[in-house]
């Protein structure tokens, strides 16, 4: 089953972000994040840009990092409230 199918479900499950409860809403994330295999931008170092002389597999990990990321910072912004996420750019 593909890990985007139960987001709603994962997401729901993650305290909004209020200011005072930033450990809990933290190990929430990185527990849903895991489990939906959207971790990987958090695991490893952003890889360089594409270029003409990547391989597949590095074209693959690199896209791979990209939609990690991607993911990863629109369940976060999902789950933090209005007045702290109107601060992020």
């Amino acid at each position: 089953m593909d890990s985007t199918s139960s987001i709603p479900t994962n997401v729901n499950n993650i305290p909004v972000l209020d200011g005072t409860n930033f450990k809990k809403w933290k190990e929430h994330v990185i527990i849903v994040l895991g489990c939906m295999d959207l971790d990987y931008a958090l695991r490893e170092d952003r890889l360089a840009d594409l270029t003409g002389a990547n391989t597949a597999k590095q074209r693959a990990a690199i896209e791979k990092w990209e939609r990690s990321n991607r993911m990863s910072l629109m369940i976060m912004k999902h789950s933090i409230s209005e007045s702290i996420r109107g601060a992020i750019p």
